[in-house]
């Protein structure tokens, strides 16, 4: 069971923390414009079940185009056991533009860099595709993302264990204060990895797993971005998808 915990978290932490500026789960259609780079640092306090863990997040974007941004996370757990979690590299679009609404789409391709025996990856290549729109009214912004997951397991008792496709819906709305600080909600819903949900009569196992994230962002200079994330699972009860409780601080510096 603490095996399943282990790569749960792992999976829960590659799906959110690559996708959007931290603490947020959910992605904007901003990019870097052509030339421009953006170095992401956050970590997470995490409890799942009687689980806790402790991760790091480390990405680094570069802007190919003005609406295009290739980028690259290496995440890590450093609680035990320890070690560097699967990689990603992805893209993000921003493909179409019309006065305050935009939209967007993110491939991402996971390659298998932890090992799976030890909980800290899924030991095979898994890809992503998340759509995103945004929208800008003043001092407030909202985005909405939707997206589908491929997720591979080399372990045969982590296929038999977890569903090969996964999708996210999820939303946040952004308030500008002033120019240095911020408030943010973000909301959402996961579908169920555990392929028993199907099959246990369990209510709250068969549910998907959602969350509610409130937190904060200061940003002493227009290039510097310094945050704090509170999260809560809601609904799903004790299903291993579940994060019932997470605290992060994190930087983000763009030059």
């Amino acid at each position: 069971m603490r095996q399943i915990l282990l790569t749960a978290i792992s999976s829960c932490f590659l799906m959110q923390a690559a996708h959007a500026n931290h603490p947020l789960v959910t992605d904007d259609t901003g990019t870097q414009d052509s030339g421009n780079h953006q170095v992401e640092l956050n970590t997470d306090w995490l409890r799942q079940n009687d689980v806790h863990s402790h991760v790091m997040n480390f990405t680094y974007s570069y802007g190919l185009l003005k609406n295009l941004d290739i980028y690259v996370n290496p995440p890590a757990t450093l609680s035990q056991p320890s070690g560097i979690n699967d990689i990603a590299l992805g893209v993000k679009w921003r493909l179409l533009e019309h006065n305050d609404f935009s939209l967007g789409v993110k491939p991402e391709i996971t390659f298998p860099s932890g090992d799976p025996n030890r909980g800290l990856g899924r030991g095979a290549t898994s890809m992503s595709l998340t759509l995103i729109s945004s929208y800008q009214s003043g001092d407030w912004a909202f985005s909405g993302n939707l997206a589908a997951y491929y997720n591979r397991y080399r372990l045969a008792s982590d296929q038999q264990a977890n569903r090969t496709v996964q999708w996210r819906l999820s939303a946040y709305a952004l308030y500008e204060l002033n120019p240095k600080l911020s408030l943010a909600l973000d909301g959402g819903i996961l579908s169920n990895t555990e392929r028993a949900s199907d099959t246990s009569g369990d209510l709250h196992s068969s549910s998907n797993p959602g969350y509610i994230l409130t937190g904060i962002v200061y940003s002493p200079t227009p290039n510097l971005d310094l945050d704090l994330g509170l999260k809560f699972g809601i609904g799903c009860g004790p299903c291993a998808a579940q994060t019932h409780r997470q605290v992060g601080v994190g930087v983000t510096w763009r030059f």
